[in-house]
């Protein structure tokens, strides 16, 4: 029996194995070193999808350019005119068969004033001004802002709120009702009507234009306009959380300008404490004097030239206790 040699056939295979990891190894290096494609045969296989990626790319860019866009100065007028014709729509959808039978269609004038949203006022305001929308005051007819909205009762709705008596704000019902005859009035104002009788407060409240209010007291400090424009004239109120918008339609007989003056002859204000439901805190305020004037103009022509004389007396800063 022939006896094997293991040591030699081991040795065998080792050198073997040794010599396939060589040439394996070489073969890599080899693919590193030379046997992937150069910069020739890459250009070679793939120059037609770069060729069909640039032709995409300007055929997209050139209809781009071509679309014709707008300047920056004309998309901000589109925009600005958009803003304006959205309220217009609005405004115009306010406009009832009512209006429309008496010819009450176009808007001559409008005024918005403002308010802190949740005051106890707030539900005044939207009462008077409810009673105010759609009403149509005929040529010739003087308008009553008491005969018209009537006496401010709780029955009717009305709740206590601050109310300018002398020089202080004290709650009494249907305070905040002045804000819907201030905005009525400079309505009027706005659109040349007659303004027959109109006071203003004793004290200036911020949310009014100086020199440009009516206050109004049931039944006697009141608020009236004589419709002297030919045609009937509409009375309509936009009531939102935080404003009040009344709108009047008709006929414009004037254009209207006006001027108002800066404040003067101002008198200081004094302190003083109070108690009770009725005392409501005040800052205090200077008191002080002011003109405004509206000119009236027909066909370019000035018509009438009339001066409104404020004088507002100085606001107590008034302490609660």
């Amino acid at each position: 029996m022939r006896k094997i040699d293991f040591w030699g056939v081991w040795s065998v295979a080792r050198a073997r194995r040794a010599r396939n990891v060589a040439r394996a190894q070489r073969g890599r290096y080899r693919r590193w070193r030379g046997d992937q494609p150069g910069l020739p045969e890459c250009a070679v296989r793939w120059w037609p999808f770069v060729a069909v990626s640039l032709l995409v790319t300007m055929v997209l860019l050139g209809a781009y350019l071509m679309v014709p866009r707008e300047t920056g100065a004309s998309a901000a007028e589109r925009n600005r005119a958009r803003a304006v014709a959205a309220p217009a729509d609005r405004a115009a959808a306010r406009v009832t068969p009512r209006m429309r039978a008496a010819g009450a269609t176009r808007e001559i004038s409008s005024f918005t004033t403002r308010f802190t949203p949740g005051e106890p006022r707030v539900r005044n305001i939207e009462i008077a001004a409810r009673v105010l929308d759609g009403l149509v005051v005929q040529p010739g007819r003087t308008f009553s802002f008491n005969r018209v909205v009537g006496p401010r009762t709780k029955r009717r709705g009305y709740v206590p709120a601050p109310t300018i008596v002398g020089s202080r704000l004290v709650n009494d019902l249907g305070g905040g009702i002045c804000q819907v005859s201030t905005t009525l009035y400079n309505a009027v104002f706005e659109a040349g009507l007659q303004i027959r009788d109109a006071r203003a407060h004793g004290l200036w409240m911020p949310e009014y234009p100086k020199g440009r209010e009516a206050a109004v007291a049931y039944p006697s400090l009141d608020l009236t306009w004589r419709n002297d424009s030919g045609r009937p004239v509409a009375i309509t109120s936009e009531f939102t959380g935080d404003s009040l918008t009344i709108r009047l339609w008709g006929t414009r007989r004037y254009d209207v300008r006006s001027r108002t003056s800066k404040p003067y002859g101002f008198t200081a204000f004094d302190s003083a404490t109070d108690h009770g439901s009725k005392c409501v805190p005040s800052r205090g305020g200077r008191g002080f004097e002011i003109d405004v004037w509206r000119m009236l103009s027909s066909n370019g022509r000035e018509v009438r030239r009339e001066k409104f004389h404020t004088v507002y007396q100085s606001q107590t800063r008034l302490k609660c206790v």
